[in-house]
């Protein structure tokens, strides 16, 4: 009768360890999708990843897990860069201190999970965390159209200045998704990884896949293009493209052409301008008189605006590749910045070689010439996380991912396509931190074959 009891207490203490193991888990992978908002002016998202990274440590002492010696060695050459170009208090700011606690916190969560006996659960939370988001992101996309209820997105956008509005308004393109996040690019960096770990980890109906590819579609994201392209070919190369597959594609590119424009659907919108009959005549009347020429041409402008922080992207990663020793989580961005701004410098000097000093802080918040000057007083974000944790740490890095993508392949082809898929959506997103939700989707796919039941 004793020994029944116990039993029974020993029971209901793991229940209430595992469901408030799951409450938590929960709600900091909820937390951390949150990149809308912020609480006194704290990231939401931040206190997400600290409630995540509080659960590593729990599990790291509960199961005992160890730290090797090769984890160690990995983890302080990759900082070496850092810690050697600390040459004075200066570069010993907030956001140095962020970007290494990411990257500890990424290597952190990346091991405890990899051993951790919690897979399956993790996977659950995850998979329940994304259907939330999903239905979020959907009724956030109908509220901007319509004007519904949408709690109000506090948190300072991505632009030069670090107070920009968030951006949820195209008036003369499509309406795009932007769920909870400042931007739609960031809401497929993070949620597209999570959508092929709860793929390749778990058995899902049709409906997973049309509302992955509605929310992926509606972003009208380049990048989302990009995921969608590699994902269909390594179904492809695992001969598993089936219905779901193709269902997921179709749907997707429905979405993502289709233009769907706001003020189309919902004219009476408050954010939809509002033309007199008069006005709209002589705007018809003038379009009718442009040159088509005229019309190429500006559009051809237009692109090439918009495709040039990719191109920057590139051109800084050629040219100084050859030079990368590693330039610390704290130069990186500046020595982008730098890259970018010889011509803009230059310029500066020609033309305003005789002008007064101070029409360079007159004029911080707008051009005096014809070039980017706010490249002259402030970095900007290189936005590709591969580029900037390899010019961040060092070729170190690169040899890391070949030695984690040589390892998969040594598992198996499979694994190997698998986990170079996710490591290539993570290198490719515009964040440019590792989060310590990357270690999480690369620790499934490390450890967890695929159940069918779940």
């Amino acid at each position: 009768m004793y020994s029944l009891v116990r039993v029974k207490v020993m029971n209901k203490n793991i229940f209430k360890s595992q469901l408030l193991f799951d409450i938590t888990l929960f709600f900091s992978l909820f937390l951390i999708f949150l990149d809308s908002y912020h609480i006194l002016s704290f990231p939401i998202t931040w206190i997400g990843t600290g409630l995540l990274l509080t659960l590593c440590l729990v599990i790291f002492y509960k199961q005992k897990i160890k730290l090797n010696f090769l984890y160690l060695i990995i983890l302080v050459i990759a900082l070496l860069p850092t810690f050697f170009n600390l040459s004075n208090s200066s570069d010993i700011n907030l956001y140095t201190f962020l970007r290494v606690f990411s990257f500890l916190g990424f290597s952190f969560t990346l091991l405890v999970f990899t051993k951790t006996n919690y897979q399956e659960i993790i996977l659950r939370n995850l998979k329940a965390v994304f259907f939330l988001m999903v239905g979020l992101s959907i009724y956030t996309y109908f509220a901007q159209l319509f004007n519904f209820y949408e709690p109000f997105r506090n948190r300072p956008g991505t632009g030069i200045l670090g107070f920009d509005a968030q951006q949820n308004f195209w008036i003369s393109g499509s309406h795009r998704l932007v769920g909870t996040f400042r931007e739609p690019v960031f809401l497929v960096s993070l949620l597209f990884p999570s959508f092929l770990v709860i793929h390749f980890q778990s058995r899902n109906s049709k409906i997973f896949y049309i509302i992955s590819a509605i929310i992926f579609g509606l972003t009208k994201s380049e990048l989302a293009i990009v995921f969608v392209g590699l994902f269909i070919l390594v179904q492809i190369l695992l001969k598993n493209f089936d219905f779901n597959s193709f269902i997921f594609l179709l749907v997707f590119l429905i979405c993502f052409f289709v233009p769907i424009k706001e003020c189309d659907i919902s004219p009476n919108n408050i954010e939809c301008p509002s033309y007199t009959e008069e006005e709209i005549n002589d705007k018809l009347k003038f379009q009718e008189e442009t040159n088509s020429t005229d019309k190429l041409i500006v559009g051809l402008n237009e692109i090439e605006f918009q495709d040039r922080e990719r191109s920057d992207t590139i051109s800084f990663g050629i040219n100084s590749l050859k030079n990368n020793t590693g330039f610390g989580f704290q130069h990186t961005n500046q020595k982008y910045t730098d890259y970018l701004s010889q011509d803009v410098s230059h310029e500066m000097y020609l033309v305003n070689r005789s002008l007064p000093e101070y029409l360079k802080v007159k004029y911080l918040t707008r051009t005096f010439g014809t070039g980017r000057y706010f490249l002259v007083y402030e970095n900007i974000n290189i936005q590709n996380n591969f580029l900037f944790n390899l010019f961040s740490i060092g070729m170190f890095y690169l040899l890391m991912l070949i030695f984690l993508i040589l390892y998969s392949f040594n598992k198996s082809f499979e694994k190997g396509l698998k986990v170079s898929l996710i490591i290539l959506c993570i290198s490719l997103a515009s964040v440019e931190d590792l989060l310590p939700i990357f270690g999480l989707y690369l620790s499934l796919m490390f450890t967890m074959g695929r159940n069918e039941n779940k």
